[in-house]
């Protein structure tokens, strides 16, 4: 059969036509002959099956069907077969190169077709083939869809730009009809391209009659107006116009200030910018700092619910909510985190509840309440959004918003919002397990992220690797380093076999450590390594931080409140490491400055609640007691003092960087050290002072939240099973250990 472009006064396609999609594309239309049922599968047939190759089969008018085949033609002329899934060859048509074919006449395909498989059409063309076939940018392909679009719609209902949200990305509005229900694709159709933009929208409270308005975020890159925007839905089409680019405000600062009950929109705003390269999160912040919303609270009433939402931190992984309710009746039926669609998401599926107190008519009186603190996990990150919306339900259905203060972005004060989150006595595994310990760990990975060495300095560091490295982590106090390095210079073999780390972890002070260590350094000639972190990120951070620079083949973990009591301690340590291959790690004897022990090694007690607590050996006792002058082996050793072999420091990975703050890092590396099969020994011939945690006392995080509460619990949780077998059969009848009966400390009996 020959190619025949003729069609009969009903705008049936009796005969297959093939015409011109695309550049390279074509497409093959042909009617079911009224003799086949409707239900017939045909094929086409050819020498070389084009791959893709795409179908679809839409409904007439009269109820019979019209199928559709898009493909790539070769070069040359070809026969093509029609046939039935028997192999019934039905008709015949000679397949042109794509660029001696007409293009598609819509106007005459529509024809024929029933409404709604127009609408089926245009979705097809748009999702299936434009994929499959990757046109987006066929100028030919997009005129056909514009021709099938004004087909459907002569004259679509305006879209308009609001502002420019960030550079190629405007914030568009229009309306819609409700009925055309949930959106699954927006796609902006120019005359030379089409471009499918990110679904998030914003839509208008449904009125009862009438379009409602519809908001998003159209994104380049994009046709650049006029263009025509098309909302696909399951249950129709939305075709509107945009015709030019001149936005209603002039930046989005403007918007923001004018629009603030746009609740919804500002937090689409606020979701699309943290997904931008640059300086997206700085002014998605920036912009909720500068006009903030106005918190609601209901205040507390001795006859109706009550409630405030203080605490509403969106993390990466979830959001942390807290704050008090007060429900003197059983009106209150809960308090619900309001998604950006306007989806409750209830906070009671995963809370902990405690008695709190609340301020009362002024700020000099409290009531009591009832606090709460719950974690939403999200499969979406809500961005730096500052003000998340919540609401309080009441039994009757109805519900108050409530809205909380700008919380903090930055991953410190995010945490120590987290550790005051609850008190420290109501600091239990159910606080911890699922809300606050998956609040810390995202908080703390991100921190972990931003943390990096930002400069180094070397004080006569000699080419050759020296046998030892001491690290010493800096925090705030330097009170102590004067009689620390004056005390390492008067040790002849230290200063002839070690190099000093020293890493700042506070570098607001680097000035003047820099200076202090110059000086130093000029008095006692001893080779040196000044490492400055570029922020705080904790204590096991600055130790493998400075770790990483390390050469010798001794690695000493030093705090900077530790200074030798006499010459010869670094040697006594050193010497059991190189000698015995069994020995992971040695720990010295430490004394507080009026001679009492500090550290005679460490051992693990259970507390109350269960958890494992990190002791001393002996704490406060004389520093001449008699069971703390033997060398032997310990649980574990304090990391105030801990020296070990660089590669088994590296084998184990460092210090573990999750815990908050500074705490539990060196018990931890112990255990990871005896997972090797590697002792810990505790060695008193090597004396030093500690002045005992004279830095952290600096942290107010630390000191006012539950860090080492959090740290104590996520230590057991991690070695629970390692230290309980630790516990009960190597040190069960360690002399020197305090007795333990199941798993609990309890004083000896005197002999």
């Amino acid at each position: 059969m020959t190619f025949d472009e003729s069609r009969d006064a009903t705008g049936e396609f009796r005969n297959a036509k093939i015409f011109r999609l695309g550049s390279e594309l074509a497409v093959l239309i042909w009617d079911l002959p009224p003799s086949l049922p409707a239900a017939t599968r045909c094929v086409l047939s050819m020498d070389q099956q084009p791959v893709p190759l795409v179908s679809m089969m839409l409904p007439l008018g009269d109820g019979r069907q019209r199928l559709f085949w898009a493909m790539r033609p070769r070069k040359r002329p070809e026969n093509v077969d029609i046939s039935t899934d028997d192999g019934c060859v039905i008709e015949t048509i000679v397949m042109q190169p794509a660029r001696t074919l007409k293009p598609l006449d819509v106007e005459a395909l529509f024809a024929g077709l029933a409404p709604e498989a127009r609408i089926k059409f245009v979705t097809n063309i748009l999702t299936v083939w434009r994929s499959a076939f990757r046109i987006s940018n066929d100028h030919l392909f997009s005129m056909v869809v514009e021709d099938a679009l004004h087909a459907l719609v002569p004259e679509p209902r305006a879209a308009s730009i609001v502002c420019q949200v960030a550079q190629g990305r405007h914030l568009i509005e229009t309306a819609i009809n409700p009925e055309l229900g949930d959106i699954t694709a927006i796609y902006a159709v120019g005359a030379a391209s089409i471009a499918r933009m990110s679904v998030s929208l914003v839509l208008g409270r449904n009125a009862k009659q009438g379009p409602q308005s519809c908001h998003f975020i159209a994104e380049s890159p994009s046709p650049s107006p006029p263009i025509l925007i098309v909302l696909l839905s399951k249950n129709g089409i939305a075709i509107r116009q945009l015709l030019n680019d001149k936005p209603r405000y002039p930046n989005l600062q403007s918007w923001w200030d004018k629009n603030r009950d746009a609740l919804e929109l500002r937090e689409l705003i606020v979701r699309r910018l943290a997904t931008l390269p640059e300086g997206g999160t700085s002014t998605a912040i920036d912009l909720q700092v500068r006009a903030p919303l106005a918190a609601r609270r209901i205040t507390k009433s001795a006859m109706h619910p009550s409630g405030e939402v203080d605490l509403a931190l969106a993390l990466q992984d979830g959001l942390l909510a807290g704050g008090w309710f007060h429900s003197p009746s059983s009106m209150l039926a809960g308090i619900d985190y309001v998604k950006e669609d306007g989806t409750a998401v209830p906070l009671d599926a995963n809370t902990y509840e405690f008695p709190a107190w609340a301020q009362g008519k002024d700020e000099s009186t409290k009531t009591d309440v009832t606090g709460f603190v719950a974690w939403v996990p999200l499969t979406e990150s809500l961005g730096p959004l500052l003000q998340p919306r919540f609401q309080m339900r009441l039994s009757s259905g109805a519900v108050r918003s409530l809205l909380p203060k700008p919380q903090p972005f930055e991953p410190t004060a995010q945490r120590n919002h987290i550790l005051r989150a609850v008190p420290p006595q109501h600091a239990v595994d159910d606080a911890f397990r699922t809300i606050l310990a998956p609040a810390l760990q995202d908080v703390e990975r991100r921190l972990g992220r931003t943390i990096e060495v930002s400069s180094t300095k070397d004080y006569d560091l000699p080419k050759s690797a020296p046998l030892v490295s001491i690290v010493v982590p800096l925090y705030r106090v330097l009170d102590f380093l004067r009689f620390q390095l004056s005390g390492m210079a008067t040790d002849p073999w230290l200063a002839e076999n070690a190099e000093i780390i020293y890493v700042l972890d506070s570098p607001e002070i680097q000035d003047e450590t820099e200076h202090l260590l110059g000086g130093l350094h000029l008095l006692h000639g001893l080779p040196m390594k000044f490492v400055v972190m570029n922020r705080n990120g904790g204590y096991a951070r600055a130790c493998n931080a400075g770790a990483r620079f390390a050469r010798g083949t001794v690695l000493v973990m030093l705090n900077s409140d530790v200074v030798p009591c006499a010459p010869g301690w670094l040697q006594v340590l050193s010497r059991p490491l190189l000698e015995s291959r069994t020995l992971g790690a040695i720990g010295p004897k430490l004394i507080f400055e009026d001679g009492s022990l500090q550290h005679a090694g460490l051992y693990f007690g259970r507390d109350k609640r269960g958890i494992w607590l990190n002791h001393h050996f002996h704490k406060g006792m004389p520093g001449d007691y008699s069971p703390a002058q033997h060398a032997r082996n310990v649980p574990g050793v304090t990391g105030a003092c801990l020296v070990t072999r660089r590669d088994t420091y590296e084998r184990v990975g460092g210090y573990t960087e999750d815990y908050v703050i500074g705490d539990y890092e060196d018990s931890d590396l112990c255990l990871k050290i005896r997972r090797l099969g590697l002792q810990i020994g505790y060695e008193p011939a090597a004396c030093l002072y500690h002045f005992e945690r004279r830095s952290i006392r600096r942290s107010q995080d630390y000191m006012r939240g539950v860090a080492s509460q959090y740290n104590s619990w996520l230590h057991t949780q991690r070695w629970d099973d390692d230290i309980s077998d630790l516990m009960a059969n190597q040190f069960a009848r360690d002399p020197d250990q305090p007795a333990v009966a199941g798993g609990k400390i309890r004083e000896r009996n005197a002999a």
